[in-house]
């Protein structure tokens, strides 16, 4: 019985997309037989390639999801019907996607060096 009540919660969660807007809502189609989050946000950052135009695409998605609002390839557009993704309320996607990019963010992966450090370790390297 718990099982069956965890079942319809979860399908439940699926089809009112726009009442959680946040990335929760979207994992549990995308961790399973969707594209994973992190490569389509990583297709929209090659295509795109600023914070300010991924957000309006990806929200221009949300709101009417169709293949010609998809950022992804050929093949993935017909694996992974875009026209069956759920429509969120136009107050929810920019939440949600704000999320997303915070959470994939790769700027912020990235790790600089100290400059002085490097330095050192090459003149010793060469010596």
């Amino acid at each position: 019985m718990g099982k069956v009540v965890l079942i319809l919660l979860l399908g439940l969660s699926c089809l009112v997309a726009d009442e959680s807007p946040n990335t929760a809502s979207c994992t549990v189609c995308h961790e399973k037989s969707a594209p994973p989050l992190s490569r389509i946000y990583r297709r929209y950052l090659m295509l795109y390639s600023s914070k300010e135009r991924i957000q309006k695409r990806m929200i221009d998605f949300l709101n009417a999801p169709s293949k010609a609002k998809s950022a992804m390839p050929e093949g993935m557009k017909k694996r992974f019907n875009p026209q069956k993704h759920p429509v969120y309320s136009p107050s929810s996607a920019p939440k949600a996607v704000e999320e997303l990019i915070e959470q994939e963010d790769l700027i912020s992966r990235i790790i600089v060096p100290d400059r002085h450090k490097v330095s050192k370790s090459k003149k010793d390297r060469y010596r």
